[in-house]
């Protein structure tokens, strides 16, 4: 038997949705400064890129967007 009722289960998630929410835009700001900084295929921007998707699809599980594509790609 869970320890959690589903109230408080739905706000952890929501918890860990907006926490993502915010690490996937510090994340894409450092890629962006690195990219403008040493290029797009410097190894520091195509790292951020990749930790970047990792976060992006943590966030996409949580949040249950089913498609990996959407109208509002790009935004969180």
């Amino acid at each position: 038997m869970s320890a959690y009722t589903d109230e408080e289960r739905g706000s952890e998630e929501m918890v860990l949705v907006n926490d993502l929410k915010r690490f996937v835009e510090e994340k894409r700001a450092l890629m962006m400064e690195s990219a403008r900084k040493n290029g797009l295929t410097a190894e520091e921007t195509v790292r951020y890129s990749q930790e970047l998707d990792e976060l992006l699809n943590r966030y996409q599980k949580l949040s249950g967007q089913d498609s990996r594509y959407s109208e509002s790609a790009g935004s969180v």
